[in-house]
């Protein structure tokens, strides 16, 4: 006789955790892999700000992206250059232009000459869409935040001096391979 199927969770319930089938990540296999479980960890937090978000189309890197280009024009009277903003969201540039043609395509932000530079700048309709965001961002952070716990803080604290302590992705090679080269 077969086991009766189990019912499936409703789309963003939380479930247990399924069954570890596999060790973790971790190339000498003594040790988790900080990568893998920080990227696990953004995945998750990831999905729970883009369920909220979805309610007005936005993801949060689309809300996040629009809301910056707004306040870097309110906070310098002019709008970033890419290369600021991708500095600002702690992205490379070339992660940050491909991420703009979807949001100029929508009319969430336009890219205008600025000397040598293209500049960003978030349209009526991108600054509209964030700021209706803003409330159902605050729901996700609430429930991230009660899922976290009395954690927070020190997690919080970790996190932000183990970033200050790593190179910014800017800073990097492209190349991994060219690391080394001069």
């Amino acid at each position: 006789m077969e086991p009766a199927p189990q019912p499936r969770p409703a789309a963003g319930a939380i479930r247990p955790a399924d069954p570890v089938i596999l060790p973790p990540p971790a190339p000498d296999g003594r040790e988790d892999c900080v990568c893998f479980l920080l990227r696990s960890a953004a995945r998750r937090a990831s999905a729970l700000y883009s369920r909220h978000l979805a309610q007005i189309g936005l993801g949060l890197p689309q809300h996040s992206l629009v809301g910056m280009a707004a306040a870097f024009e309110k906070r310098n009277g002019r709008p970033a250059s890419i290369t600021e903003l991708a500095r600002a969201l702690d992205l490379d540039r070339t992660t940050l232009t491909r991420n703009l043609r979807p949001m100029v395509a929508a009319g969430l932000v336009t890219l205008e000459p600025a000397g040598r530079a293209k500049a960003v700048r978030a349209t009526r309709e991108g600054r509209q869409a964030y700021r209706a965001g803003i409330a159902l961002w605050r729901q996700a952070q609430d429930e991230m935040l009660g899922a976290l716990g009395a954690a927070y803080p020190g997690l919080a604290a970790g996190l932000a001096a183990a970033i200050a302590g790593m190179p910014a992705p800017a800073d990097l090679p492209a190349d991994p391979a060219a690391a080394g080269e001069d």
